[in-house]
């Protein structure tokens, strides 16, 4: 098991790997320039929707679309659907899509921790082949999206909380769909959830997918520093570098370290996205209401969710200081790594060293050229199809 220390307490306890980055828990002091644009239309929307009572775009409920054949058709066995279920006491949002609800069940494992993928669930048909192929679950996370309550207290938040959530969840969808194993994928502070839940229970996973993978909390954020700021110097971008060699030497658990770094990879198109004019697009589609799985009546609860994420689990694990190759060497499931060559967010060498020294039954790693932290929206045509393939040689080997 990994070892913590928590925040603010000298006591040590066993709880699973965590990445907490500045792009979704900005320093009150100086948020980073996505994080800022978002609090502030998010702070004037709700403003907004106070001022009027109950404004328009606050009716209208979130809601998946159905899912439809070539002539428009509703496909007979597709499933679409949100629905709450109950993990450890705490009422979650789950969103269901699939083209057939008998095919194997991918369990989605969000980032942040805070920041569900539910909005994105039909951005641009990003899922559609993953949803041919799979059901496709988006899991809101405790204190996460439409997740959030304000019934929840700092003690409901820590990581083994989550994982005995994806556990139970897991058993809930398999006997929903009669299948004795499913598919799990984690992405970012996801994967770590994933790989901390199979050293409680691998049993009922078929493989595991890591994507954006963060191995060693320490070394990855340093290694994060050191590339930006390298990139800096190569653009002779002397406002970047001194703003880098003003934090020197860097320190991964100072909050203005990272939120500092996270500009500045945003500005280079190495931290969350890498093609050019997505990470605006990902964010308008959200903020301005584009979503039909997360309308504008559900800005109060997201944001206040990522902000309560942050001030809870957030300070848990930000002083971590955990070691993947150590804590975790041995996995009995199959595993399969994805990272973005230009991700500098989770640089994906220390990924790529962990999949090596760690022992699977089955086992990949998938280099994505053009991405960096979200390769699963810089090149969704590759993802989808290496998840696809992949999932076919497990099933069928």
């Amino acid at each position: 098991m990994v070892r913590y220390i928590a925040a603010n307490s000298d006591s040590r306890f066993d709880i699973g790997f965590v990445e907490w980055t500045a792009f979704l828990f900005p320093c009150r002091s100086r948020r980073s320039l996505i994080m800022n644009r978002i609090w502030r239309t998010m702070q004037v929307l709700t403003t907004l929707a106070v001022l009027a009572g109950v404004s328009a775009c606050a009716t209208l409920d979130p809601y998946t679309p159905p899912i439809k054949d070539a002539d428009g058709n509703v496909i007979p066995r597709s499933i679409n659907s949100i629905e709450t279920v109950m993990l450890g006491g705490v009422a979650q949002t789950i969103t269901i899509r699939g083209v057939d609800r008998t095919k194997p069940v991918l369990l989605h494992l969000h980032g942040g921790p805070g920041l569900p993928s539910s909005p994105w669930a039909t951005w641009n048909n990003y899922y559609a082949d993953l949803e041919s192929n799979f059901v496709l679950v988006h899991w809101d996370q405790r204190g996460a999206g439409k997740s959030y309550s304000q019934n929840l207290t700092a003690d409901d938040m820590h990581v083994m909380n989550f994982v005995s959530d994806t556990l139970q969840l897991t058993d809930l969808l398999r006997e929903r769909f009669k299948q004795d194993k499913i598919f799990l994928w984690g992405h970012s502070w996801g994967s770590g959830l994933g790989f901390e839940t199979l050293t409680v229970n691998s049993e009922p996973y078929h493989a595991f997918f890591a994507s954006a993978v963060r191995p060693d909390w320490n070394t990855s954020q340093i290694l994060g520093y050191e590339r930006v700021l390298q990139l800096a110097r190569q653009e002779a971008d002397t406002k970047a570098v001194k703003a880098l060699t003003a934090i020197r030497p860097f320190d991964p658990n100072n909050r203005e370290h990272l939120d500092v770094r996270g500009q500045i990879q945003s500005q280079y198109h190495v931290g969350n996205f890498h093609t050019e004019g997505l990470e605006q697009e990902w964010l308008d589609y959200a903020i301005k209401g584009g979503s039909p799985e997360y309308p504008r009546s559900t800005v109060r609860n997201t944001m206040a969710g990522i902000a309560f994420s942050r001030e809870t689990i957030g300070l848990e694990i930000i002083k971590s200081g955990y070691d993947h190759v150590l804590d975790f060497p041995v996995s009995t499931i199959p595993v399969f790594f994805f990272a973005g060559r230009y991700d500098c967010e989770t640089p994906g060498e220390l990924a790529e060293d962990y999949f090596e020294r760690l022992e699977a039954p089955a086992k990949s790693f998938t280099w994505f050229e053009n991405s960096a932290h979200n390769m699963q929206y810089d090149e969704p045509e590759k993802f989808n199809q290496e998840i696809i393939r992949i999932a076919q040689e497990v099933l069928n080997p």
